[in-house]
């Protein structure tokens, strides 16, 4: 089971806690993962673009195979209740322990407007609506954390349990950028609001400390963290959430 937790990137993640590993037939953790799955269907499209421009075959097959798992994601792995995608066990029910994976459906496709305009909308990431971070709490204060706000895990942090990273803001925003999303208002905006806030998030710390996080602390003042960084002070990957913010404002 741990291993296939360290096979996810996301160590200690909440989503993960428990044991659901199938030992004797399997040998996989017993879980419908909607960021795990999302990515396998965008590297499908994604080699079936490459296959195209170079004249192999495989384009077809690759593409089949991208629409096929991001039919499977929208068919199982969308809670209607809480309206969001959620991870799900083998026998079919839903494991509502979330993280910002949800929005990675959106990187396969497979969220349909309603769906995508209705997770924008939601509160799960303190992204507030106008950018300047008025309604968040001074403990989900710059958004985005590698938990939501509302899990048990998330007020003690620690690692993947409500930590601000880097490559989850990238990969947030890469799905948010998907042209099947190009004219959804509440799409466009909530991207522009995650990118101004991730980038003010970085800056908090390059302008106070010279430091560039691991990743970040999700409190107001990282009073947790002692007001650093709560990773390696100089990594990186921390730079990506002011990357991000560069290519809304089409400077890359």
């Amino acid at each position: 089971m741990q291993g296939a937790r360290y096979e996810s990137g996301l160590d200690n993640s909440p989503m993960y806690d428990g044991e659901f590993f199938d030992t004797y037939t399997t040998h996989l953790m017993q879980l419908a993962d909607v960021g795990m799955s999302s990515m396998v269907a965008q590297e499908a499209y994604a080699l079936s673009k490459l296959a195209a421009a170079i004249g192999r075959p495989e384009g077809p097959i690759l593409k089949a195979r991208g629409d096929a798992l991001s039919a499977a994601i929208a068919k199982h792995l969308w809670m209607a209740h809480d309206g969001i995608f959620t991870n799900l066990f083998a026998n079919g029910t839903f494991y509502p322990r979330r993280s910002p994976t949800s929005f990675y459906a959106m990187q396969a496709g497979a969220a349909t407007d309603a769906q995508a305009t209705t997770m924008m909308n939601s509160s799960h990431f303190c992204i507030a609506k106008g950018g300047d971070f008025k309604g968040n709490s001074d403990t989900c204060y710059w958004g985005l954390p590698s938990i939501e706000a509302s899990d048990p895990a998330f007020p003690a942090l620690g690692y993947w349990r409500g930590y601000v990273w880097g490559p989850q803001t990238m990969l947030t925003c890469w799905a948010l950028q998907n042209d099947a999303y190009k004219g959804n208002a509440a799409v466009t905006t909530g991207r522009k609001v995650l990118c101004s806030q991730m980038k003010q998030l970085m800056l908090s710390q390059w302008n106070e400390h010279r430091h560039i996080c691991e990743n970040y602390n999700p409190h107001k003042t990282a009073d947790t963290s002692k007001g650093d960084c709560s990773g390696s002070k100089f990594y990186h990957w921390g730079a990506l959430n002011g990357l991000v913010g560069l290519i809304e404002q089409g400077y890359w």
